[in-house]
């Protein structure tokens, strides 16, 4: 699979997920947030997230099937959702978070292949 479709793929679960997770949190607290809110913050996070996992697949240069894309979107939103929550970054800057996006899906994309394709790195 290309390094474009792969990223794409990456992006649209990491978009999902982070609407369905946000989506549910702000229902649940009651907060009073509008769905075209939760809707735009998570697609900006989730496209500076793809590009992160992008740059990370063209450094490693490895395919990942697409449950593997699934769970690497996952992890990447959890992480950086629960490091934002414990160092504070919500309050301090909202670009701090992105970055942090930005960051763990680079580091998902070098690490993950290795992670589930361990015959071919072994």
């Amino acid at each position: 699979m290309s390094t474009i479709k792969q990223s794409s793929i990456f992006t649209a679960f990491l978009v999902i997920f982070g609407f369905i997770l946000r989506y549910y949190s702000v229902h649940k607290s009651g907060v009073d947030i509008s769905v075209l809110n939760i809707g735009i913050n998570v697609l900006v996070a989730g496209l500076i997230g793809g590009v992160g996992f992008y740059l990370g697949q063209l450094k490693i240069k490895e395919s990942l099937a697409i449950k593997h894309l699934a769970f690497s979107a996952t992890l990447v939103f959890f992480m950086s959702h629960a490091l934002s929550n414990l160092l504070g970054l919500y309050q301090i800057s909202w670009f701090a978070y992105v970055a942090v996006v930005f960051v763990f899906a680079f580091i998902a994309a070098v690490r993950i292949p290795k992670m589930f394709n361990k015959e071919k790195h072994s």
